[in-house]
């Protein structure tokens, strides 16, 4: 795959609103775009007007809907010329995975859940996690997601476009993600709550939004899912993220690229990104003693010692988690996807 590759880079997601797949994505389609490449993010099934569409189209890059069914995802893959897939999520990587087998067509997929699901997406999870076999490449994002696969994965970081980012200037003490067990968004509740004289803020939807709001101290501010984080990440000055099950997570990538340093639980590949006391801080899952003690050390921070922090988080994303030091590892493995395709 030269500056003029023979393949288009297809992405395919199948996605009703933007989270961290989504950011995914919309990181490495700029950041093919910028290295010369072609990329086109599909939508597998058509859920309405999307937030990514519009992020998409202001990055000048190509995306299509389809119909939601296998027919019409062979259908796109078999008239299209010269694809290369790679695959997102749950349902997206089963039927793709199948199509482009069918279809002899070089295919890989990056696994981005770290939560163990339940009902039925624990039996989408079990499909997409034992069909992995079927992509010529696979990447996830965490060493803990890898080993759930039934086959050899490897892991591949996140990574965020850093070039033209500029540094958060804001105060806000936020948590941005969705609203559920897994992210740990009840205990946001209760640590706001033993801060009455501090304001929290919460950027995201689902399922629990009506009982935290219910049970919600009056600190806290709920502002809903946002179509644009570009607008609310300059208010954000330090970021938590008590999850109980997470990957290599956006939020945290995007936050410390713009010099926000991320107060989290030790959970996922965050120990891989997160320099406990240097550019943030990692604290047992559920400890909320100190998760209490490093939240109230950052408000006691002198200016100098905060500003250490944020550089630093700034400087790690930079260095190994940049769309600079990724997109060049990715790219070989798609070499490799094609070479293995043509071979079989």
């Amino acid at each position: 795959m030269n500056r003029e590759p023979h393949y288009t880079i297809h992405l395919l997601l199948d996605s009703r609103t933007l989270g961290g797949i989504e950011t995914h994505v919309l990181q490495l389609a700029k950041g093919l775009q910028k290295m010369g490449h072609h990329p086109r993010v599909v939508f597998l099934t058509d859920y309405g007007p999307h937030p990514l569409q519009r992020l998409l189209q202001q990055a000048d890059i190509q995306y299509c809907t389809l119909g939601g069914s296998f027919t019409a995802l062979w259908r796109h893959l078999h008239q299209s010329s010269s694809i290369l897939l790679h695959t997102h999520g749950y349902k997206a990587g089963i039927m793709g995975r199948i199509a482009a087998r069918l279809l002899h067509l070089p295919v890989l997929s990056t696994f981005h859940a770290g939560e163990i699901p339940k009902g039925r997406l624990a039996l989408y999870d079990w499909i997409d996690r034992h069909s992995a076999p079927l992509a010529h490449q696979r990447f996830c994002v965490s060493q803990e997601i890898a080993t759930r696969l039934s086959t050899h994965a490897d892991v591949m970081d996140n990574f965020v476009e850093t070039h033209s980012l500029a540094s958060s200037q804001g105060e806000e003490i936020a948590f941005v993600g969705r609203l559920s067990r897994e992210k740990g968004a009840d205990r946001f509740l209760q640590l706001a709550a033993l801060f009455p004289k501090q304001r929290f803020h919460i950027y995201g939807e689902g399922p629990l939004r009506t009982s935290l709001e219910r049970d919600a101290s009056n600190n806290i501010h709920f502002h809903g899912q946002q179509t644009g984080m570009e607008r609310v990440w300059p208010r954000i000055g330090l970021l938590l993220m008590p999850s109980r099950h997470e990957g290599l997570p956006m939020a945290a990538l995007e936050a410390m690229a713009r010099g926000i340093p991320v107060l989290a639980s030790a959970v996922g590949a965050l120990d891989q990104l997160i320099n406990h006391n240097q550019n943030g801080w990692l604290t047992p899952s559920g400890d909320l003693k100190q998760i209490r003690t490093h939240l109230q050390q950052w408000i006691s921070l002198p200016a100098q010692q905060k500003s250490t922090l944020q550089e630093e988080a700034r400087n790690t994303i930079e260095q190994r988690f940049s769309t600079q030091v990724a997109i060049p590892k990715l790219i070989a493995h798609y070499q490799q996807a094609v070479a293995i395709c043509n071979a079989e």
